[in-house]
C-alpha cells in the first residue's frame, strides 16, 4: 500500500516537473521576444544658439548622443537649436512614436529654469520678458516626462544637462538657480532621470567638443557594461573627479528590475530571472506555500525595505516566501549578490520580532556629568588604572582625538513598545548597567586625526563610496575620505570609512600610545548619547523643530534639493558635514552625538536585543559581518535621529555620511 502510493506520487511530480519546465520555456521564449522587438525611441535636443546667452557644446551634444544611441537600437529624433515652436512639436512628435512595453529616452541640452517648482526647457527664441512668457513659451521637464508614462513604457529614460547658469537668473527674482528634483510618482514607474549635477546647482558647459557631462556619458556608453546604473555611476565619478567635487550629478529613479543600453545584454537580463526558476527544486516551488503570521512578516519588512544588504531579504524570504513582497526581495537579492535561501523556515510559531514587555518602569534620570575639568591620562584610579576621573578632559598624544571619562551608571536602551517612533530591532527596551567609567570622544574622528594615520602607516585605501543624496542608493567608483563628493575642512568628520578602516585605525591608536583604544560598543555609544536623558534625543525639548540648533541633518535646504525626501523644518547652516563642535554639546560635554555623521560602533548586527546582556560588552555573535552604526547624520531624515535608532551595513563598506569616534578603558 506505502509504495503503490508513493510510486504515484512520483508520477504526480514528475507530470508537475514537466509542466513546470514548460511554462519556464515558453516565459524565456516570450520575455526573449518580447526585448528583442520592442521599441527603442529617443528624443535629442540640443540647443546653443541662445540669442541672449549662446552656449558652445549642446548642439554637438545632440549630435554625438544620437549616433551612440544609434548604435544601441534607438530610433532617435535628434533636433539642434529649435524655436518654441520646434520645441513643441518634437516633444509631440516623440510622444507619437512611444509604444506601450517599449523604451523612451529623452535628453536635453542647453538653458533650464526652475520656477515655481518646475524645471523649463528653454527654446533659443525666447526673450523673457515676464515670467508668463517662461510657462508659456517653454516646455517644462515634467511635462515631457508625463507624456512619457501615458505611453505605458516599460521604461522611461530623461537627462537633463540644463543645469548651466542661465541669464534670467538676476532679472527674476522668483527663478531659482539650476533645476529641482522632478518627483517620480505611481504613474512614473519605470522612470530613471539624470540630471548634469545636483539639484539648485549648475554645470559646466564644457571646453571641447562636448560638454563636461555628455562628454563622460558618451565615453561611459562605450564601456562594455551597459547596466544603466553602472552607466551613470562611471559618469557621476568622473565628473566629481575632474571638477574636485563642485559638480556631482544626480539620479531619480523609480526603477524595478534591469536595463541595459545593449540590447543584447538587455535581452540577456529578461531571460535571468525566469532562469532562477528553471534551476529551483521542488523544495523552492513548495517555499511559494508556506504560511505565515501577517503581523510579522509586515514589522520584519518595514525594517528591512531600505536595506542595501542581500542578506536581510533573504532572512525575509526564508521565513515569508509567499509574502506579498517575496517577488521583490529576490530582485534584491540578485541585484546585491545573496544567494537564494538555503532552507524554509520553520512553521512553528515564534514569537513576533516587535515583541516587548508591557510595561516598562520609567528609569529615574541621571544626574549630569560632572563639571568638565582639564587632565591628562593617569591622573586617577578610577575604573582603569589609567583612565581619569569622570568628567576629564584629555588627549594621549597630539594626534590623538579629544577624550571625556564618563561615569558608572545606568540607563534603559531602546525604545518601549508604546513608542510611536519605535522600530522592532530597537525592543525590548532593557536597563543596562554601566559597571566603570570609561572615555570617549567628544568629537568625531576629523579628517586630519584620520590623515595622521593615514600618513604614518602608509595604509592605502580603494577608491568607491555609497551616496545617497538622491534618495536612491549609488557608488561613486572614484571617491574616498579626502574626496567625497563634496568640499570638506580637515576639522569635519572623515567619512568613506568602512569599519575595518575604523578598526585599523583604533589598533594604529593604541600602539601609538598604549592605551586600550576601540570602537564604543552599542550600549556604550547609546548611554553617551543620551547624556542622562530619557527621550529621542537629547536636547531640552527633544523635538525636531529645534534640531538644528543642535546638529547637522537633514534640514529645510536639504528638502529643497531633494523634493519628497522628509526634513527637519528648520536650517542648521551645514548643506554636508559640519566642523566637529560646531554645535551644542550633551550633558556629557560630547558634540554630535545626533547628526553629522552616522557612527561605526564594535557590535554585530542583530535584529533586536533578545538575548542581549544587561551590561556594557559588544555582542559578538549574530551576523558579524555586518556591523552597526547610530547617530544619524547631515542627510538624515527625523525618523532616524533619535538615541535609540540602529542601521548597520557590511564592514567593508563606506558612505559619504559615516564615521566613528574611538572610545577606551
Amino acid at each position: 500500500m506505502t509504495s503503490k502510493f508513493k510510486s504515484i506520487s512520483v508520477r504526480t511530480r514528475v507530470k508537475k516537473a514537466l509542466l513546470l519546465s514548460f511554462v519556464v520555456v515558453f516565459g524565456l521564449l516570450h520575455a526573449a521576444v518580447a526585448r528583442s522587438d520592442e521599441a527603442r525611441v529617443a528624443l535629442i535636443i540640443g540647443n546653443s544658439n541662445y540669442k541672449l546667452a549662446p552656449l558652445s557644446n549642446p548642439a554637438n551634444d545632440a549630435a554625438d548622443l544620437a549616433h551612440a544611441l544609434e548604435r544601441k537600437g534607438f530610433k532617435v529624433l535628434v533636433r539642434e537649436n529649435i524655436s518654441e515652436r520646434g520645441l513643441k512639436e518634437a516633444v509631440e512628435t516623440f510622444s507619437n512614436h512611444l509604444r506601450k512595453g517599449g523604451v523612451g529616452l529623452f535628453f536635453f541640452a542647453g538653458h533650464g529654469i526652475q520656477l515655481k517648482e518646475q524645471n523649463f526647457l528653454i527654446p533659443i527664441d525666447v526673450g523673457f520678458d515676464n515670467e508668463a512668457d517662461i510657462a508659456f513659451k517653454s516646455v517644462s521637464a515634467e511635462y515631457v516626462l508625463s507624456r512619457m508614462a501615458e505611453a505605458g513604457n516599460r521604461v522611461n529614460v530623461v537627462i537633463l544637462d540644463a543645469c548651466r547658469n542661465n541669464p534670467f537668473q538676476q532679472a527674476k527674482r522668483s527663478i531659482s538657480r539650476g533645476l529641482g528634483v522632478m518627483n517620480v510618482g505611481r504613474a512614473e514607474r519605470g522612470t530613471f532621470i539624470a540630471y548634469a549635477t545636483s539639484p539648485g546647482a549648475t554645470a559646466a558647459d564644457g571646453e571641447g567638443r562636448n560638454g563636461l557631462y555628455t562628454k563622460y556619458l558618451l565615453q561611459s556608453l562605450d564601456v562594455e557594461d551597459s547596466d544603466i546604473d553602472k552607466v551613470f555611476g562611471r559618469v557621476r565619478g568622473a565628473v566629481v573627479q575632474e571638477t574636485n567635487g563642485d559638480q556631482v550629478p544626480w539620479i531619480s529613479s523609480s526603477m524595478v528590475g534591469s536595463f541595459y543600453f545593449d540590447p543584447v545584454q538587455d535581452q540577456a537580463a529578461a531571460r535571468a530571472p525566469l532562469a532562477v526558476l528553471k534551476s529551483g527544486t521542488e523544495a523552492d516551488q513548495e517555499q511559494a506555500i508556506v504560511k505565515y503570521d501577517p503581523v510579522q512578516e509586515r514589522a520584519f519588512w518595514e525594517r528591512i525595505k531600505d536595506s542595501r544588504n542581500a542578506a536581510d531579504f533573504k532572512a525575509y524570504l526564508e521565513r515569508f516566501s509567499s509574502g506579498p513582497r517575496a517577488a521583490y526581495a529576490r530582485w534584491v537579492m540578485q541585484k546585491y549578490g545573496a544567494g537564494a535561501p538555503t532552507e524554509v523556515a520553520s512553521l512553528a510559531p515564534t514569537q513576533s520580532p516587535i515583541a516587548a514587555p508591557a510595561t516598562l518602569p520609567v528609569p529615574p534620570r541621571l544626574e549630569p556629568a560632572p563639571t568638565i575639568s582639564s587632565g591628562i591620562a593617569g591622573s586617577s584610579r578610577t575604573g582603569s588604572p589609567d583612565l581619569p576621573v569622570p568628567g576629564t578632559e584629555f588627549r594621549d598624544c597630539p594626534e590623538c582625538p579629544q577624550m571625556v571619562t564618563l561615569p558608572a551608571g545606568n540607563f534603559v536602551m531602546g525604545s518601549s513598545d508604546n513608542d510611536l517612533l519605535a522600530e522592532p530591532d530597537e525592543l525590548p527596551a532593557r536597563r543596562v548597567q554601566v559597571t566603570a567609567p570609561f572615555a570617549i570622544g567628544k568629537f568625531e574622528v576629523t579628517r586630519s586625526q584620520y590623515g595622521a594615520f593615514v600618513k604614518e602607516t602608509g595604509r592605502s585605501l580603494p577608491a568607491g563610496c555609497n551616496s545617497t543624496r538622491s534618495g536612491r542608493f549609488l557608488n561613486n567608483p572614484k571617491a574616498n575620505w579626502q574626496n567625497p563628493g563634496f568640499q570638506q575642512l580637515d576639522a569635519e568628520p572623515v567619512v568613506c570609512v568602512s569599519w575595518d578602516d575604523a578598526q585599523a585605525y583604533v589598533a594604529w591608536l593604541s600602539r601609538k600610545t598604549g592605551k586600550p583604544y576601540r570602537l564604543p560598543s552599542e550600549a556604550e555609544w547609546e548611554y553617551a548619547a543620551r547624556g542622562g536623558t530619557t527621550g529621542s534625543r537629547y536636547w531640552a525639548d527633544g523635538s525636531a523643530a529645534t534640531a538644528c540648533k543642535y546638529a547637522s541633518v537633514a534640514d529645510s535646504a536639504f528638502k529643497a534639493t531633494a523634493r519628497g525626501m522628509q526634513s527637519f523644518p528648520c536650517a542648521d547652516g551645514y548643506a554636508h558635514t559640519a566642523p566637529v563642535g560646531r554645535f551644542p554639546p550633551n550633558a556629557y560635554g560630547l558634540h554630535d552625538m545626533l547628526g553629522n555623521v552616522w557612527e561605526w560602533v564594535e557590535d554585530c548586527w542583530n535584529q533586536g536585543y533578545g538575548g542581549a546582556s544587561a551590561q556594557t560588552e559588544a555582542r559578538s555573535t549574530g551576523s558579524c559581518d555586518i556591523r552597526v552604526f547610530r547617530g544619524g547624520a547631515w542627510n538624515s531624515k527625523p525618523g532616524t535621529v533619535r538615541a535609540a535608532y540602529r542601521d548597520r551595513d557590511t564592514r567593508d563598506e563606506r558612505h559619504e555620511n559615516l564615521g566613528f569616534r574611538v572610545a577606551r578603558h
